[in-house]
């Protein structure tokens, strides 16, 4: 590293805290040889947290238990300390809710901050709408709303989630659908969801934990609310166990050692390994948590043509088995379901029509293929993260893809990155010193929006800054 740089981070969701509170970290080990100066940029007033922990609902609890939420690589037990000191009750094996994994975000980088008081961390709040190579010099200039401005030796882009993509409808309905008062295209955003009439009926479309946040959102205004869930193959979240087992620390899954690397074979492989463990009384969650430690090197290992056949066919299955849902989350779904409440449907909209209050909107059903007229007052798209940037109209990632700083991946999961974080560009080179931290790293990596994955990639991507 130089004698001193400027590291600017836009954005200050998890991965941008976790950079931040990474960088701080290892610059102690370097001392005085270096001096570094952090730039925080971020849209909301509050680090740390981004668009899952910006919530102060208790209801809405963390999906993955307190043993492996921590955000230090080198410190498995760092959150459960943190949550032993609101409340000795809580273990390694509770499920927390958001707001207190917010907040111990925000308490690890002000710990941080204090404790390393020899590098200057500035905070911005504002949007950054464009990033560009200094010409003269090395560099960047971030321009941000306001006509304000920035300029740093090296840039982290740490931004996070973007709203779904509209689903496609027959061509002649969907313009007309998309513009109505019916719709709400983004799951959250919380002001439309809470104006619509407690009441009314409401479509969520999709089924995966976006629809779960916001079937919680609205049920809790209206305990009696009636609400669709419609996806395309009607599959449910799956549970964690009530005591919560660590992904084993191990080597390469045996059973994919020496495994032809296809969907088909992988799947045999996996399917016969979790046979063989339910009979001799184990779990199946145990096979599934035994890859992740693994899954990038397994999903590099796939050719691109058995990737694709991945998200074609069988990548709502492993969603449901891997992403799971916390026992109380998952118990209070059930019950929403059994009292009919929710209904799940198998099926997608093929049109729509005003009908007084509320919208006809017209389900054509998997499998039978009968198409269902269901009166509701809005539609929700909860289908999940965009990470097609060729769609994208957000000002910063139109500027950086207009401009060749970003290139799609051919699997439209993300864009570009080499294996120490760089952005590479429209003419295929990677950036020097432009870098990227955030769940668009499924494109390489494809375990990259959970925090195991995302603290360890924080961490490298730190080390990297600093040598």
């Amino acid at each position: 590293m130089s004698d001193s740089q400027t590291i600017a981070i836009v954005g200050a969701g998890f991965s941008g805290t976790l950079c931040a509170v990474n960088l701080l970290r290892l610059q102690a080990a370097i001392g005085e040889r270096a001096c570094l100066r952090i730039i925080l940029i971020e849209r909301h007033s509050r680090a740390g947290r981004g668009l899952a922990y910006r919530t102060w609902d208790d209801n809405f609890v963390l999906n993955v238990p307190a043993g492996n939420m921590s955000a230090l690589a080198d410190d498995p037990t760092h959150f459960v300390r943190y949550c032993q000191g609101i409340d000795p009750a809580f273990n390694a094996g509770s499920f927390v809710s958001r707001r207190i994994y917010g907040d111990y975000l925000e308490a690890t980088l002000e710990q941080e901050i204090s404790a390393h008081a020899e590098v200057a961390v500035e905070r911005v709040q504002g949007d950054a709408l464009a990033v560009r190579r200094i010409v003269a010099r090395a560099g960047y200039d971030i321009a941000l709303a306001g006509g304000r401005g920035v300029r740093a030796d090296k840039v982290v882009l740490a931004f996070g989630h973007f709203a779904p993509q509209d689903p496609a409808l027959a061509k002649a309905t969907e313009s007309d659908f998309y513009r109505s008062d019916a719709y709400i295209g983004n799951p959250w955003d919380f002001a439309a969801l809470d104006h619509i009439d407690d009441e009314a009926p409401v479509m969520l479309l999709g089924a995966a934990h976006t629809a779960i946040d916001v079937l919680f959102r609205l049920t809790n205004r209206s305990e009696s609310r009636k609400i669709y869930m419609v996806s395309r193959r009607g599959l449910s979240l799956q549970s964690h166990r009530s005591h919560p087992q660590s992904p084993p620390v191990s080597g390469f899954p045996p059973f994919f050692e020496h495994v032809e690397p296809t969907v088909r074979q992988y799947c045999r492989a996996l399917r016969r390994t979790v046979q063989q463990r339910l009979a001799e009384g184990g779990d199946w969650r145990d096979v599934i948590n035994s890859l992740r430690p693994h899954t990038a090197d397994i999903w590099q290992r796939l050719p691109l043509a058995e990737r694709r056949r991945f998200l074609r066919q069988l990548v709502a299955y492993w969603d449901i088995h891997r992403h799971r849902l916390a026992p109380v989350a998952h118990l209070r779904l059930s019950q929403m379901i059994k009292s009919g409440q929710v209904e799940t449907i198998a099926g997608h909209v093929v049109d729509f029509e005003a009908n007084g209050a509320q919208f006809l909107v017209a389900i054509r059903e998997r499998g039978t293929g009968l198409v269902r007229m269901m009166a509701v007052g809005k539609v929700v798209n909860c289908t999940g993260p965009n990470y097609d940037i060729t769609t994208m109209r957000a000002p910063l990632i139109v500027q950086l893809r207009d401009e060749g700083y970003l290139q799609q991946d051919a699997l439209k999961l993300g864009f570009e990155i080499d294996a120490d974080y760089r952005v590479i560009g429209s003419n295929g080179v990677a950036a020097d010193d432009l870098l990227y931290i955030g769940p668009m790293l499924k494109a390489r990596f494809w375990e990259a929006i959970a925090v195991p994955e995302l603290r360890g990639h924080a961490r490298r991507l730190a080390e990297n800054l600093l040598t």
